[in-house]
């Protein structure tokens, strides 16, 4: 651990550090500028101390690092669009004519979702990993291939039914934002509640000798919040960590699973869409007053570490925010901003 903070020191012109709620001598209207940032062990251990001490624990008990994961799997299409206008006239005059087939486009199937690829990158990293989803013969056949590599390091929990099914256009035309439009049949994940885990083995000893549990897709999941009582309560020694996904439709009542389980969330991860959604819910509510809209909505590192700050703060849960420009983590007393890392190639 003591290399880590060693090696991280070497690059302190990427990361900012807000003590106590306050940007040291900096005015609220000033520019921060990249020679503000932590300047010893003492001062990371502030923001990063429950992550830090419970990590270093497991690394020095020499036992196994296990974690749990769940629950979603997904099979995405994904089809890259250059032409919006051009698609569209040709969709039209199908149609006119009672169907046919559009030539010419790019596809590519990808085995996804969140969960599976968190326990795909954990199994990857070395760690041992449960992971409980549900899936068709098809998916159970594709998820044991992607699997299999990894022999007994990774535990498949595999409810039979109907896996989610995505289908994403991929907009690729520079003249307007490269984005993902994904139209997704989630199937079974919509009601993945505690009784698909509980089917399918004794999960108890697992979620009790888990060292941590990370639990996705909340918003796809209309059982979600009970899902998360379930595995959290059943796992007290572990880390919680929840990543809730595209919560647009449901982001009320989201914000009020976080201040009811709070005390259950050991880290919640968000990116720039959930955090925006996060604080126009708490905007509608009156829980949080926004002056300045405009501002709020610039992603800077200033704007991000006083919003992480103030959201930890509010909920009583350690947030990780994560964007294009890079990633900020707050434990509510303190915040710390790291400058993305740009990619050489995106897969």
């Amino acid at each position: 651990m003591d290399t880590f903070y060693s090696d991280i020191s070497k690059y302190n012109n990427n990361y900012y550090i807000c003590f106590s709620g306050e940007f040291v001598d900096k005015d609220e209207d000033e520019v921060i500028s990249e020679n503000q940032f932590f300047s010893s062990k003492s001062d990371v251990n502030l923001v990063f101390k429950n992550i830090y001490y419970k990590l270093n624990d497991i690394v020095k008990s020499n036992v196994d690092i296990k974690i749990t994961v769940l629950p979603d799997f997904f099979i995405d299409r994904v089809i890259q669009i250059s032409d919006m206008d051009k698609l569209t006239e040709v969709i039209e005059k199908k149609i006119k004519v009672g169907g046919g087939s559009v030539r010419g486009l790019n596809s590519v199937d990808m085995k996804g979702g969140n969960a599976v690829n968190v326990a795909y990158c954990l199994a990857r990293l070395g760690a041992k990993v449960d992971l409980f989803t549900v899936a068709d013969k098809i998916g159970y056949s594709i998820l044991n291939s992607v699997f299999k590599k990894f022999n007994s390091q990774v535990s498949l929990h595999i409810k039979n039914g109907k896996h989610g099914l995505t289908t994403i256009f991929e907009f690729t035309n520079p003249s307007f934002s490269v984005s993902n439009v994904m139209l997704s049949d989630v199937g079974d994940n919509r009601n993945f509640g505690p009784e698909l885990i509980e089917s399918t083995i004794d999960i108890l000893p697992i979620l009790n000798s888990s060292s941590a549990v990370v639990l996705t897709n909340w918003a796809s999941n209309l059982r979600g919040t009970d899902l998360l009582k379930y595995v959290f309560k059943n796992s007290t020694n572990s880390l919680h960590f929840l990543d809730p996904a595209d919560i647009s439709e449901r982001r009320l009542e989201f914000i009020q699973d976080l201040k009811n389980h709070s005390r259950l969330i050991y880290l919640l991860s968000i990116n720039e869409n959930e955090y925006l959604q996060i604080i126009c819910a708490l905007s509608s509510t009156g829980d949080m007053i926004i002056s300045d809209k405009k501002n709020i909505n610039s992603i800077t590192p200033i704007n991000l570490c006083k919003s992480a700050l103030f959201l930890s703060k509010f909920f009583k849960i350690d947030i990780c925010i994560h964007t294009m420009i890079g990633s900020v983590l707050s434990n509510g007393c303190n915040t710390v901003f790291v400058n993305a890392i740009p990619p050489s190639k995106i897969n």
